[in-house]
């Protein structure tokens, strides 16, 4: 387990505020925007929202939440927005979520959308902490969120997207209970609350084990890697595909 002490608490909302300044009327698409929470947090601050997600009922949420965001029900590799429609596109814990295979051509697709010159930034909880090694009870997520990794990594080689800036922090949630937890886990992808109810006493007694406790319940804590990327604006290097794979 990763020592938390060397990644600073951050707010994820707040830190991506802070590097897309001034929000007011960007056009921003979150890719697997799930219910609606960062359509509306940014919405609040001006920013012009869209979303896709591929889950009809979480999508339902999120026109009730924020019912000016253009809304689609759809996955990450058929966007439906013109060519350098959007300034920004994020996946926002979203990229692991997609095929592996699909990976690289959902940020390609992202890319697309922004056009040359655009933002696309990719948010991913790492493989390390309380958060990650209590869910491992209910899924273990190392090797697609490895291979989230492995693709934003090749996107760069071929030229799609450049970092700009990568940022760690340390997400810290507070649940009452583990009941909590796991209709947290369960949030991201339904499929998991049967083997949740099958590891119930083991999860709770690695729940309890991993957790902190203060006045706000019990403290989880999952290490965050964000790639701010751009576009470039040049043509895109020729490369080799069979130097990279």
């Amino acid at each position: 387990m990763t020592d938390m002490g060397t990644r600073p608490a951050g707010d994820t909302v707040d830190i991506l505020a802070a590097l897309l300044a001034p929000l007011q009327d960007r056009r921003i698409v979150d890719i697997g925007c799930g219910r609606g929470h960062l359509l509306h947090a940014l919405a609040e601050r001006g920013a012009r929202m869209a979303g896709v997600d591929p889950d009809e009922a979480a999508l339902e949420a999120a026109r009730a939440l924020v019912p000016k965001a253009q809304l689609h029900k759809a996955g990450a590799l058929h966007l439906p927005w013109g060519d350098a429609s959007m300034h920004v596109a994020i996946f926002l814990n979203s990229l692991h979520h997609v095929p592996v295979l699909e990976m690289l051509p959902a940020l390609e697709e992202a890319a697309r959308v922004v056009g040359k010159g655009g933002t696309v930034i990719v948010v991913e909880p790492l493989s390390e902490g309380t958060f990650f090694d209590a869910l491992r009870l209910i899924e273990d997520e190392t090797e697609v969120r490895q291979a989230a990794q492995d693709a934003i990594v090749r996107a760069m080689r071929r030229g799609v997207v450049s970092e700009q800036r990568r940022i760690e922090f340390d997400r810290i949630e507070a649940f009452p209970d583990l009941a909590a937890f796991v209709a947290r886990a369960v949030a991201a992808d339904p499929a998991r609350l049967e083997q949740a109810v099958a590891a119930r006493d083991k999860l709770q007694a690695r729940f309890e084990t991993l957790s902190e406790r203060d006045g706000r319940g019990y403290l989880l804590h999952q290490p965050i890697r964000l790639h701010h990327l751009k576009v470039p604006v040049g043509p895109r290097p020729v490369v080799n595909p069979a130097l990279f794979g």
